[in-house]
């Protein structure tokens, strides 16, 4: 072993003593800390993200079971036995992540143990994202969903390319009505960049039911349920519209970018459209149905037979001379 080795362990199990010696306290502790500082649904990930500490290690947990080795091992029992998603796992991992990042800083932890967390995750082949074609939305739209809102805020956000925590951050204040028509302005939870959408009466005529119905209370437009609540909500309600795939609320998002270019729009005005910087992630949301080939291949035939038309009318001519 060379010295270069030698000392990097010596400098990981000093780091290691000092850990245990250090003060410490129950992991649930911590993640009751943060509940005051984040928002709901970060709640719902760190309290699941509870429950498979627990299953993994058989016990309470605190500060001083948390090292490099554990979080390799409670990285192997997400992808291997938690029957969880990879991005999911990725997940996880990122909010322990940052619990034990607040550990340091309230000085419960020296370090933080956790290794690069791509370097924890198997590499996958990236697949195909689900997305709803219009036939689809229209079969949502008549299928009975467990809640209304829930519904009526994955159907406008079809229409507008809405992430779910744009959506949960709504308010009425964000729509303007400009002569005849009525624009979204907000910015973006994710980015902080604005984004300006022209709502289209599909998108208006929801704004109208949450106002009839009185769904919509105080100045946000949807008052949304757990995401927990609304995953549960999108699963009953594509089996009731007899759609078999795996319905996310991002599906929304991602339908509005394939239904708008798969309609003609350019897909440079549906990147502005989404809030994106740049067009290339446009592109990985982009789905060119079957439909966008065969007018494709039409458009082709009309033009080779013109210049054959063309070919043949030139022909003519020079004969008659």
């Amino acid at each position: 072993m060379n010295s270069c080795s030698q000392k990097s362990i010596e400098i990981l199990a000093t780091k290691q003593r000092k850990v245990r010696n250090h003060k410490q306290i129950p992991l649930h502790k911590l993640i009751e800390l943060r509940q005051s500082k984040i928002k709901n649904h970060t709640k719902d990930v760190d309290l699941s993200l509870l429950k498979h500490l627990k299953t993994f290690a058989g016990k309470e947990l605190n500060t001083s079971n948390i090292d490099i080795d554990f979080c390799h091992r409670f990285a192997q029992y997400l992808t291997n036995e938690a029957n969880i998603k990879v991005s999911s796992a990725k997940t996880y991992l990122q909010k322990l992540n940052a619990i034990l990042q607040e550990a340091v800083s309230m000085n419960y932890m020296t370090y933080n143990p956790m290794p690069q967390i791509s370097k924890l995750i198997p590499k996958t082949v990236s697949k195909e994202k689900d997305y709803l074609t219009v036939e689809e939305v229209k079969r949502l739209e008549k299928a009975e969903c467990p809640h209304l809102t829930t519904k009526l805020a994955f159907l406008f956000s079809c229409f507008t390319g809405l992430r779910l925590s744009d959506i949960e951050t709504l308010k009425w204040s964000d729509i303007h009505k400009c002569d005849n028509l009525y624009m979204l302005i907000k910015r973006q939870v994710k980015t902080g960049s604005e984004i300006r959408i022209p709502l289209s009466k599909q998108a208006i005529a929801i704004l109208k039911i949450l106002q009839r119905k009185k769904i919509a209370n105080g100045e946000h437009v949807f008052t949304m349920y757990s995401r927990t609540t609304i995953c549960s909500d999108l699963k009953v309600w594509a089996k009731n519209a007899k759609i078999n795939k795996h319905i996310t609320f991002h599906v929304s998002r991602v339908s509005f970018v394939t239904i708008s270019i798969s309609a003609g729009i350019n897909i440079y005005v549906v990147s502005k459209l989404c809030g994106h910087c740049n067009v290339k992630t446009t592109q990985i949301y982009a789905r060119m149905t079957d439909r966008t080939y065969i007018d494709a291949m039409v458009l082709l035939d009309n033009i080779f037979k013109t210049k054959q038309r063309n070919a043949k009318n030139v022909q003519n001519f020079n004969l008659l001379l």
